[in-house]
């Protein structure tokens, strides 16, 4: 099955409604949530093919979060971004499971860039299995 939802996840409510306008210009469907819980319930009632996540959130954070993805979807690609990143933490989030890690703030076309090359992964890995 192939999904084309990405969850956005961050507490910032001026930079979540920015990058789900973003992405919904790029011709994505965007689904939100303000915290690492309120992720987990979207994920819930929702079909979702990337994560995009703060790390830093209350009361769950994108760290945790990744961990609870990872336990229960591990092929879910997900997304990292924070203003407080260093390499150690990149590093450590890519040991986690993360996809990627982005530094804020980023430009938008690095985003669509990032999130396409995602979804066309997805699709080739579809094709290839249809295909056998």
């Amino acid at each position: 099955m192939r999904y084309s939802t990405v969850l956005v996840v961050e507490d910032d409510s001026s930079l979540r409604e920015a990058l789900c306008d973003t992405l919904d210009l790029a011709g994505y469907d965007v689904a939100t949530a303000a915290d690492g819980r309120a992720a987990l319930d979207v994920m819930s009632s929702q079909n979702i093919g990337l994560v995009i996540s703060d790390v830093q959130m209350k009361p769950m954070g994108g760290n945790a979060l990744l961990k609870k993805i990872k336990s229960s979807n591990p092929e879910l690609p997900v997304l990292l971004m924070t203003a407080h990143g260093s390499v150690q933490n990149a590093v450590e989030a890519m040991r986690e499971g993360a996809s990627d890690y982005l530094l804020k703030p980023f430009d938008a076309n690095a985003l669509i860039d990032m999130v396409s090359r995602y979804f066309s992964h997805q699709h080739s890995e579809s094709e290839e299995f249809i295909a056998h």
